[in-house]
This record gives C-alpha cells, structure tokens and sequence, in this order.
C-alpha cells in the first residue's frame, strides 16, 4: 500500500509539472503575450520619436496578438526612460526606446546606472538627421561661403546637444576653418536666434528644422548625416561634397537584460515586420524622421562601436 501511495505521489507531482514546464518561465514564453505590454518612451509625447515609436509599437502589437500601452518618461537627455527600462523587471511585458545618444554618450556626460550591456537590443526602427542651416538673410549662401568667413575669424553655431558638436569641430578640422560652440537648452531658442539672425548658423536635427527649410524662411547647406533631407533633395550631404563628416543617431528598442530569449525572438520578428507597415512610414514622413532598420544584433554592434568611439572623444 505505502509503494502504491508513494507512485501515486510521484504521479501527481509530475503532473504539477508539466504546466509549469510548459511556461518556460516567468513570462510564460509559449504564450507571450498574455497580458498587456508597456512601452517606456524615453522623450516627450508628440514628438518626433514618441509618434514614431507609438506607430510601430501598434503595428507590432498586430503581430504579437497582444495591447502595448505607453509611459513618457522623460529628462536627462533621455537617460530617465532608459534607467527605468534597464531596472524593470525581465518578464517580457516592458519594452522601451532606447536612442544611441543616451546608449552611447550620455553616459560619458551624466552619470547613468547603465552600461550598454544592460540590454537586450530587439531593434533599431528610425535614424535622426542633421544638417547645417543659416537663415534665409545669411549671407552664406553655400557652405563654401559659411567655412570661408569661419577660416578668418571664428563663426558661432548653435546646437541643442551632442553630438552635433562633434560634427562641426570635424568639419571645421577638415576644412580648416573655427568654429564655436553655442549650447542651447531648448530648439524654440535656437530656431528664434537663427531666424533672427542672432546666430550665424546652426548644426540643427532634421525633424525639428526641415519645415524652416521647406517654407524657405532657413537654407540648408549640408545635410550632415548619411542621407540628403527629403524636404531639400538637392542639397548634398557633407560625405558627398568631400568631407568625411556625418552624424549616425537611430532610435531602437529594447528589453531588459536577461529577458527569455524566446520572448526577445518573438519581439524581435513583430518589430521586423511592424518596420515595413504603411502607417507607421506615412507618419515618419510626416515627422521628419528617415525610415531605417537595424536587426536586434545589428544594433547592439553600433552601440558599442559609438560607446566606444564617444569615450575616446570624450576623454
């Protein structure tokens, strides 16, 4: 009787164990998603990146069969929403964006609790653009015009952070011209000051500056990233007119550390596909934004190679 009660003991606890097999772990891989996702967006809402992340969020979640519901977390360049995502719990049910600048030079600005190893890299989904622009009064009317008057006598620009600096000082190395930098907390400041004339130029993002461009109230001189701005094809990117100078910034999404890598494979080929969804292109076209995609270990490379190549820059 005792040998029958212990198999039948045996028995039971086999079976208790079968579903909790079947899980695979916390998160409940076999059927992720079971509950609803959170997105930590790492700037503010209606932005630029906040629309853009949200669209192929929903696209992804499509894919997924499951809700993704959004948290603005911002401040601190966007160090604050990407804290908060490498501390959240690896279950699979918060994801969050994660741009390079608060990846790869922040952390050499602030001091962050992170490390780029934090993370599970699921993809990068958008790439930022820069350029140089003047108002429509300057009297640089090309960039040979701007590094001629900066080759006499230092010319200021402005700019709302880095690494746009960096940019200018290699062009101004290049060209052999001098440059000075003028920090400007907020774009509202910087675009007053450039419209009025205040400030020669500016080494400005894409989103925020190509409507100026477009209504031709700034000229564009340069685009200073790997592509010409949609809003003005004609004008050549620095790479091209002889100068090996561009600005690579994408914005990716992450897990945290130590998330099942069922669910970081799953996440990975939802966002994958989600990349190629037709409202979420329509409304990186309506934000300025450049549609780009990086695979999940393709943006975890780029990371490193920047974190790396910002610290020797930053000393």
């Amino acid at each position: 009787m005792k040998r029958i009660k212990a198999f039948a003991a045996t028995l039971l606890a086999i079976a208790l164990m079968i579903p909790l097999a079947a899980c695979g772990d916390g998160a409940g891989t076999s059927k992720y998603p079971s509950q609803v996702i959170t997105m930590i967006v790492n700037y503010s809402a209606g932005g630029g990146t906040d629309l853009a992340a949200r669209a192929i969020a929903d696209a992804a979640a499509k894919e997924l069969g499951g809700n993704i519901t959004y948290q603005n977390l911002t401040g601190g360049s966007g160090t604050v929403g990407v804290t908060s995502l490498a501390q959240a719990k690896n279950d699979g049910y918060t994801i969050g964006v994660a741009t390079l600048s608060p990846l790869a030079l922040v952390p050499y600005q602030l001091e962050v609790p992170y490390p780029p190893d934090d993370f599970e890299y699921i993809c990068a989904f958008s790439q930022y653009g820069y350029g140089v622009v003047v108002s429509k009064d300057s009297p640089y009317k090309t960039l040979d015009d701007l590094l001629n008057a900066a080759k006499s006598e230092t010319v200021n620009f402005g700019a709302t952070g880095y690494p746009q600096p960096f940019a200018m000082e290699d062009l101004g190395k290049a060209a052999g011209a001098s440059f000075d930098y003028v920090n400007y907390s907020s774009t509202t400041d910087l675009v007053t000051d450039i419209l009025g004339g205040f400030l020669p130029c500016g080494m400005v993002d894409e989103a925020s500056f190509a409507s100026y461009v477009e209504s031709g109230d700034m000229r564009l001189l340069a685009s200073a990233t790997d592509h010409r701005w949609a809003k003005a094809p004609d004008v050549q990117t620095l790479t091209e007119m002889g100068y090996d100078v561009e600005i690579l910034s994408y914005m990716g999404i992450c897990v945290p550390k130590g998330t099942d890598e069922a669910v970081v494979t799953k996440l990975r080929e939802a966002f994958q596909k989600a990349s190629d969804d037709a409202t979420y292109k329509e409304i990186l076209t309506n934000c300025n934004l450049t549609w780009a995609y990086l695979s999940g270990e393709d943006y975890e490379k780029l990371v490193h190679e920047k974190y790396e190549e910002f610290g020797k820059l930053m000393g």
